[in-house]
């Protein structure tokens, strides 16, 4: 099952962090008492003891930095191993358009799993405030007043500094999204531009995306370099006016050397355990908005017994009619209209190519196959079109493409180079191409936005048997008039 937040296996992640993180402070405190104890056997003179006790300080605090950093790479690790799990069905559908990047949920997954480390931090800097009392015991309430005002005073900072790299972090993804869609659309059209000699437009256009997008990443940097700098600032000068108050009760006779020294090494530890969760308030902030992204991947990840898709009061962007629907293995739905009525939208709607107007559209995770006049062929081998990597033997790939009528030296030849986006093949062989991929890939629903014009009737009749002898494929065509390719158990037709 996914890891959500709302898990019990999360539940019982999130309260060991934090009791690894209460234990971690606690340890650390005793240990800069430990270290003050010894070096006051340093100062007078008893070397053997004092140097016993610093050791075994450095080893303690050596096995629990280690101890801790092993379990929040296993607990990483664990986490990633779960997420991706959960986001394959999620990559299988494709991308809509303006929707997150799917090397962003990578990255989100990065993120998510640093949330157990993170949550240690955070107990453990709340616990370890229980210094501020040997603070008091040791330097009295100068010393007091002096941590908690510039521990209040670093509050509002890590605030300011974590609602800036919150609103960068926005702003960097609207950027990254603009420039990735622009890309993408350049490239689609490069042939084009080229022909026109407008190359150098498109370059210039990425290029001066590419550099507003550095630009806010180099600000997002810089926020971070701030805040990290504030908490330096605020612990160096809190040990500094700690030293001095216990330097002047040094002085004046009435304070001991070892609460002194007590006084001093638990002020740094307690600002190294607030320092180091501030640090990481940036990574925080992206650990919560990497859970919220995952989680709501999650929720869409919609998984049936025995449906294939589920539409509930679907309205696209391009027909105002609502649509409801079950697909089961083996169904044919039929979707009928004139030309321009917005058949190829709902098509592109029910797959989640599109987002819906209204209602809501659920796609299992099973393989969908889609087929119209304007699916693409890639610069390659026969082959390598057809299988796309997997494991297929020859003799199943020419099997396949005989059935669909593709037959003689043109496509036996199974390493013959085709040209870019399949050129030099008639609309229909390409289709066909397309549609022997699809059924190469055994998916369990084929989509056919109105092929079927493009076929003669010999061809149809071979394409219609091929089909009929995929009992478990469920189909949805879309045609102007009558389905041609199946006979379909349920009909939606578009009206103007």
């Amino acid at each position: 099952m996914a890891p959500t937040r709302s898990d019990a296996t999360s539940g019982v992640r999130v309260t060991l962090a934090r009791t690894l993180g209460v234990l971690s402070s606690l340890v650390a405190l005793a240990l800069a008492g430990l270290a003050a104890v010894a070096l006051n056997d340093l100062a007078h003179r008893d070397v053997g003891r004092g140097v016993f006790l610093l050791i075994v300080a450095v080893v303690v605090r050596w096995i629990s930095t280690s101890g801790l950093e092993e379990w929040g790479d296993a607990a990483a690790a664990r986490l990633r191993a779960g997420w991706r799990a959960t986001v394959v069905a999620h990559l299988r559908v494709p991308r809509r358009e303006g929707e997150r990047a799917r090397g962003d949920l990578s990255l989100a997954i990065e993120h998510a799993a640093e949330g157990p480390s993170l949550e240690r931090l955070r107990a453990s800097a709340a616990s370890s405030l229980l210094g501020v009392l040997v603070i008091f015991w040791s330097a009295g309430w100068l010393g007091l007043v002096i941590t908690l005002g510039l521990l209040a005073i670093a509050a509002p900072l890590y605030q300011r500094a974590g609602r800036r790299s919150e609103v960068m972090a926005e702003e960097y993804q609207a950027r990254r999204a603009i420039l990735e869609s622009r890309q993408l659309e350049i490239l689609q059209h490069a042939p084009e531009l080229r022909a026109l000699g407008a190359v150098t437009y498109g370059a210039d256009e990425i290029a001066a995306i590419s550099d507003s997008e550095h630009s806010l990443a180099l600000r997002a940097i810089r926020i971070a370099l701030e805040s990290s700098l504030v908490t330096e600032f605020l612990s160096g000068v809190s040990v500094g006016l700690v030293a001095m108050v216990v330097g002047f009760g040094l002085l004046e006779g009435h304070l001991s050397l070892v609460r002194a020294l007590a006084a001093v090494l638990v002020t740094a530890e307690l600002f190294t355990q607030v320092r180091r969760y501030g640090v990481e308030f940036h990574r925080r902030e992206d650990a919560d908005r990497a859970l919220a992204t995952l989680d709501a991947v999650a929720s869409d990840a919609f998984v049936a017994s025995n449906e294939l898709l589920v539409a509930h009061d679907l309205v696209t962007d391009a027909h105002p009619e609502s649509v409801s629907l079950r697909l089961r293995s083996g169904d044919h739905v039929s979707v009928t209209g004139p030309s321009g009525i917005g058949k190829t939208t709902l098509l592109h709607t029910l797959v989640g190519w599109r987002p819906p107007h209204q209602g809501t559209s659920e796609l299992g995770s099973q393989s969908v196959g889609y087929v119209s006049v304007e699916s693409a062929l890639l610069s390659g081998t026969l082959r390598d079109n057809l299988i796309l990597g997997a494991d297929i033997p020859d003799e199943i790939v020419r099997e396949r493409l005989h059935s669909l009528g593709l037959a003689g030296p043109r496509f036996d030849d199974l390493d013959a180079e085709l040209l870019s986006d399949g050129r030099g093949l008639s609309s229909g062989e390409r289709v066909r191409l397309i549609l022997a991929r699809a059924l190469l890939a055994d998916v369990t629903l084929l989509v056919l936005d109105d092929v079927a014009g493009v076929l003669d009737s010999g061809v149809r009749e071979q394409v219609r048997r091929a089909l009929a002898r995929e009992e478990a494929l469920a189909i949805i065509e879309a045609t102007v008039d009558t389905p041609l390719l199946g006979t379909p158990s349920r009909r939606i037709e578009l009206r103007p």
